[in-house]
């Protein structure tokens, strides 16, 4: 082989690199855009999974407090017809104790006027 066919080689050895360099740096360039694109694909579903996640816990500790304050109601509820209960079993002897002071007073009374 002469000098010049092997300079030749060498140049389209050149070639075929640069070509295959260069299809190389494309084929990356174009799996990274895949690669970002697979990545947003990704999050955006792994952020529509953790707004559910989250809208079912809101939704379950919003029952979870309504449940709290519906049973502290019932609670307060009892709680005020007991009172109301005691209150009226007491009142027919807070009565007599009042008309029996007020008697005695009105007897003091007409026995000064006397």
């Amino acid at each position: 082989m002469e000098k010049a066919e092997i300079l030749l080689e060498i140049k389209k050895a050149e070639d075929t690199a640069k070509k295959i360099i260069a299809e190389a740096e494309e084929n990356h360039k174009k799996r990274l855009v895949e690669l970002d694109i697979e990545l947003e694909k990704l999050l955006e579903k792994r952020k529509r999974e953790l707004d559910l996640d989250m809208d079912k816990q809101l939704r379950t500790e919003s029952d979870r407090i309504l449940m709290e304050k519906q049973r502290a109601i019932s609670e307060g509820v009892r709680e005020i017809e007991k009172i109301r209960d005691q209150a009226l079993e007491k009142k027919d002897d807070a009565i007599n104790f009042i008309l029996d002071k007020f008697m005695r007073y009105v007897d003091e009374l007409q026995r000064k006027n006397d």
